[in-house]
């Protein structure tokens, strides 16, 4: 049997099928009825009963695999350029510049993110990441395929996000993330589409409940990785509606851009800033969607890895063009429950930076819409010169976001 989402015609056959009116009782099927959706549940089905359940009206969603941002061919995180030790002048560089490129110290002294939740959708969270104090872990436990075990990360990348997002602030840290007095959520995934779908649905479920109160931002690295539009994801696809169904719950979510342009996948010209390469509810446009660049600023120099940030427009992008923005990565960061040195942390390390500072403006700020949110940061980049469908507004800037948000109207 393939795990799917089902979306019904009735609430009626909804009952019907919860009830095991609808399809033979064939054993447990771990039927699982969507908050955020009344019409979708996700269950396991044969061809046989997906034939009879289309013809009686419903729509059969397959489950789709994402990815997280790699930097090589492989989605092993492990393998090529991601994980190679920086040479040269990188070699002394960390998390600590990174933040200082963009501003984050300058924020800092009027706040630290604290009262706000980042939600890291990832390879989960390493218990013994020393970044993510256990009084800043959130208690929630989603109830998803992880459920127990989400604050489990066999693989170092959900780690990273994290402690980028809202590392340390001491006492056993060696870095600051860009909101380090933030509450950290680890949302582990199995990266297909009906336990991301699953992920939203719980966070939407949670919020409704009361027991995620406050400020929420949601920082998802992954991606499809393909380079020509995939056609396996449709834009009413039910992961997408539960994304939507947390934006209006008051949540901010973003999604790193995707690393496809150049030698990890699509073999682009480096220097060009297109075809596009970010795909689906990475290009959304109720989605802050981010990209990278080197120190420079720039991800158009082929002798760096950041060549490799994935280009605009965006498949489904219709009001403004992706990425949104871009952050600098490079040097040393956590990972895992210890630390790397890379030439780039790729898209993955520019999204949580992003998260971090969303956290920083809700933390003065909580009564601010998501969109006011984006508006914000992306008003207040620091204009680069490459044009936007490879750099978009350009490098996020956390000192002249949070000033404007301290003056903003609550909308």
């Amino acid at each position: 049997m393939d795990r799917v989402l089902v979306r019904l015609p009735s609430v009626a056959m909804k009952l019907d099928l919860l009830h095991g009116a609808v399809l033979e009782d064939r054993g447990p099927r771990h039927v699982k009825p969507a908050f955020s959706q009344l019409d979708t549940v996700s269950l396991e089905l044969d061809d046989t009963e997906r034939k009879r359940l289309e013809g009686m009206g419903a729509r059969v969603y397959d489950n789709v695999e994402f990815k997280i941002t790699p930097a090589s061919g492989s989605p092993d995180p492990s393998s090529s350029r991601w994980s190679a030790t920086a040479g040269g002048s990188q070699s002394t560089l960390s998390l600590a510049d990174v933040t200082d490129h963009i501003k984050a110290p300058g924020a800092w002294t009027v706040t630290r993110g604290k009262g706000a939740t980042i939600v890291v959708v990832d390879t989960g969270i390493d218990a013994g990441l020393r970044e993510i104090a256990p009084a800043r872990r959130s208690a929630i436990d989603l109830d998803t395929t992880h459920k127990g075990q989400h604050w489990i990360d066999s693989v170092g990348h959900g780690s990273m996000c994290a402690a980028i997002a809202a590392g340390a602030r001491r006492p056993d840290g060696r870095y600051d993330g860009v909101a380090p007095e933030a509450t950290i959520l680890s949302a582990r995934t199995t990266f297909m589409s009906d336990d991301l779908f699953e992920i939203y649905d719980e966070l939407v479920r949670t919020r409704a409940q009361g027991l995620l109160p406050g400020p929420l931002v949601v920082s998802n690295s992954y991606a499809l990785y393909v380079c020509h539009a995939p056609q396996v994801l449709p834009k009413d696809h039910p992961f997408i509606g539960s994304i939507l169904a947390l934006i209006e719950a008051g949540a901010f979510v973003c999604f790193a851009a995707g690393n496809n342009h150049h030698d990890v996948l699509c073999k682009h010209d480096p220097a060009a800033c297109g075809p596009n390469t970010i795909w689906g509810p990475n290009s959304h446009d109720r989605v802050v969607s981010i990209g990278t660049v080197n120190r420079e600023e720039t991800n158009r120099d082929p002798s760096t890895p950041h060549v490799n940030s994935s280009r605009g427009p965006g498949e489904w992008a219709q009001d403004r063009l992706k990425p949104d923005c871009v952050a600098p990565t490079y040097g040393e960061v956590p990972w895992g429950a210890g630390y790397q040195t890379m030439d780039w942390w790729g898209t993955s390390g520019a999204c949580p930076q992003v998260a971090g500072l969303a956290a920083l403006l809700f933390s003065v700020a909580p009564r601010l819409s998501p969109q006011a949110v984006a508006d914000i940061i992306l008003k207040t980049c620091v204009r680069l010169p490459d044009s936007r469908t490879c750099v978009g507004h350009g490098m996020i800037d956390c000192e002249a976001a949070l000033q404007a948000a301290l003056s903003a109207p609550t909308v």
